[in-house]
């Protein structure tokens, strides 16, 4: 490896450390009043990849349909 390919990555690397120092002071003073804003927040932040999102779209229409509720079955609605 030459010595700028090695100049270079050191250069990446500090421009990476650097970023992630900032996106995390920028995370700390976050608070939330709830659980559910705090998963929402978090789901905004990190969004589902494309082969997790099919994978459980699969598995979900595998499922089988949940039966009536019994007061619908005695009822015939």
């Amino acid at each position: 490896m030459s010595a700028e390919q090695s100049r270079l990555r050191q250069e990446q690397r500090e421009e990476q450390k650097s970023e992630q120092v900032q996106g995390s002071a920028q995370d700390e003073g976050k608070e939330f009043a709830t659980v559910e804003e705090l998963l929402r927040y978090d789901s905004a932040q990190n969004p589902v990849p494309p082969e997790v999102a099919e994978r459980l779209g699969r598995t979900l229409a595998n499922e089988p349909k949940p039966e009536k509720p019994w007061y619908k079955r005695i009822l015939g609605s």
